[in-house]
C-alpha cells in the first residue's frame, strides 16, 4: 500500500495492446491507472490531473518520448517517468536519464511482472520522499 496520497499512474503508448496489458496488470496490483494512446492527449491529461508515475513509449507519432519527457518534467518535476522502447541504444538511454527519466524498460517485455517491479520501485521512491517531507512539517 502506498503512503503517497492517491497514487496515480499514466501509461502512454501508441500500441493499444501494450496499453491494455499494462493497465490490466497494474490495476491487478491495486494501482489507479489511466492510459493515453498519443503524447498530445497525454499532455492534456497531465495538465488536468496529477500523475505520480508515468510510463511512456519513446517512439510515437506526433512527438517522440524524449520531447514528451522534457514537457512532463517542465510541468511536474516530481513525476517518476519510466521510459519504454523497443529501439534501445546507449545514446537514447543516456539522453532519457539526463532529461529526468527515473527508469528505462526494453520492449518487448520478457515478463510483464518486470514492469510491475519497476513501478513498485518507483512507488517506494515516492514513499520515501513523502515520508521525509511529512517529517519536515511535523
Amino acid at each position: 500500500m502506498s503512503l503517497y496520497p492517491e497514487l496515480q499512474i499514466l501509461i502512454i503508448d501508441d500500441e493499444e495492446e501494450i496499453l491494455i496489458a499494462l493497465a490490466q496488470l497494474l490495476r491487478l496490483d491495486g494501482y489507479k491507472v489511466q492510459t493515453a494512446n498519443s503524447p498530445i492527449v497525454a499532455l492534456e491529461m497531465i495538465k488536468g490531473s496529477k500523475y505520480h508515475i508515468i510510463l511512456s513509449d519513446i517512439v510515437m507519432p506526433e512527438m517522440n518520448g524524449l520531447e514528451l519527457l522534457t514537457r512532463i518534467k517542465e510541468f511536474d518535476p516530481l513525476a517518476q517517468v519510466i521510459m519504454m522502447t523497443g529501439y534501445s541504444t546507449m545514446e537514447i538511454t543516456m539522453r532519457s536519464l539526463e532529461k529526468g527519466a527515473s527508469d528505462y524498460i526494453l520492449k518487448p517485455f520478457k515478463d510483464f511482472k518486470d514492469v510491475s517491479k519497476i513501478v513498485k520501485i518507483n512507488e517506494e521512491k515516492l514513499n520515501r520522499w513523502w515520508e521525509s517531507m511529512r517529517g519536515n512539517f511535523k
